[in-house]
């Protein structure tokens, strides 16, 4: 079993430029998909067009993968947990699995019952993402490829070799049928940047694996890891059961966008930014206000507290950021319904939004029914 403590933290001046160029490149991608996803969706999908844009889209979100990984060098991704079952994310993320004609043979078994975590159901996806993504790679000449989800009980024994409290667990294991890694290759294979060569293990270089077993410790779980060269490898995430409840915070696959009439304020210091937020706003019938600074903000809803129904907030703007800007709107409105649109996950700033009653925040860059559903959801509040 594989299962090292990560206690290496970046240099301050190199996490602070690695979470700034995160936030830019979370900008344009913003920017991008907004254009891309509006589009989409008023093309049908069998214009030849549409093909292309959904590989727009798709390089936009490998694109945020890599913002989400400078974001975690930089020390300020945090985690915004709620209850979810994992049979619905699992499922989720193996039906938007691309196996590009590959020889790859998938199997999918998953438990009859609700799994339910209380865990951050994207940084979880990104773990099953990084594992689904490495078990490809080992496949070059194609291969089976099994993800399974089921309960455990881990009891006094087993618990204490992981290094767990004894009770019951949510265990997701992705296995291949490829080359394998040997000895020598485990022990190295969550190091930063490390890359087997392509006798043992063609892994690529970076901090996916790092990445997935820091998230997965940092939600009081393991990674386990078997492998046989010539047989295969199995990783198995680890996760405290959580009590099941009724309802998830996960979207469903079928959702459509979902339109309104009210006025948003919408507030970022990037224009092209607000070029895309007022477009995919209007697309969805809302009547839109741009303000390019938290002062404007503030000068724009003193005027027109009484027609605005919704404020979509930056967090990152100079001379005044987003926490400022939503503190000030609260003192104008106790009751004013904000929208955090952020580039990364929830810091101490926006914790402190949110706590503070900032009705909830959407993470850049996003689609326009992500948008859609999200505006709607806080409207109805």
């Amino acid at each position: 079993m594989e299962h090292i403590q990560l206690n290496n933290e970046p240099p301050d001046a190199v996490g602070a430029l690695a979470g700034g160029i995160a936030h830019d490149f979370n900008n344009l991608l913003t920017a991008i998909k907004g254009h891309a996803s509006l589009m989409m969706n008023s093309i049908k999908p069998s214009d030849p067009l549409f093909e292309h844009i959904t590989q727009i889209i798709d390089c936009i979100d490998k694109g945020s993968e890599i913002a989400n990984q400078l974001l975690g060098f930089a020390k300020v991704d945090a985690y915004y947990p709620s209850f979810f079952d994992v049979n619905f994310l699992v499922r989720r993320a193996m039906e938007t699995l691309e196996l590009k004609g590959e020889k790859i043979v998938l199997d999918v078994d998953l438990a009859t019952k609700p799994l339910m975590i209380n865990a951050d159901p994207d940084k979880i996806n990104q773990v099953i993402a990084v594992l689904v993504d490495n078990a490809l790679l080992a496949m070059p000449g194609g291969g089976k490829l099994s993800v399974v989800a089921k309960s455990v009980a881990l009891l006094n024994g087993t618990a204490e070799a992981y290094g767990l409290e004894t009770g019951f667990f949510v265990k997701i294991t992705v296995t291949d049928t490829g080359i394998g890694m040997n000895a020598e290759t485990l022990e190295k294979i969550f190091k930063p940047f490390y890359s087997a060569n392509h006798q043992d293990y063609p892994g690529k270089k970076g901090l996916g694996l790092t990445f997935a077993r820091e998230i997965v410790q940092n939600h009081n779980g393991v990674i386990d890891v078997w492998s046989s060269v010539d047989v295969g490898t199995a990783f198995s995430i680890i996760l405290p059961l959580a009590v099941p409840i009724e309802n998830s915070d996960l979207p469903s696959a079928d959702e459509k966008l979902v339109l309104g009439n009210e006025v948003v304020l919408l507030v970022d210091d990037e224009q092209r930014i607000l070029t895309v937020g007022r477009e995919l706003c209007k697309a969805l019938g809302y009547k839109v206000i741009t303000a390019d600074s938290g002062k404007k903000a503030l000068e724009i809803y003193a005027a027109k507290k009484d027609e605005i129904n919704l404020v979509i907030l930056d967090m990152i703007m100079p001379e005044m950021n987003g926490l400022e800007t939503f503190l000030k709107l609260k003192k104008q409105n106790p009751h004013i319904k904000v929208l955090l649109s952020t580039g990364f996950a929830i810091d101490e700033k926006a914790q402190e939004m949110l706590n503070r009653g900032c009705n909830g925040y959407i993470l850049k860059p996003y689609s326009v029914i992500d948008f859609s559903h999200k505006v709607r959801q806080i409207l109805e509040l």
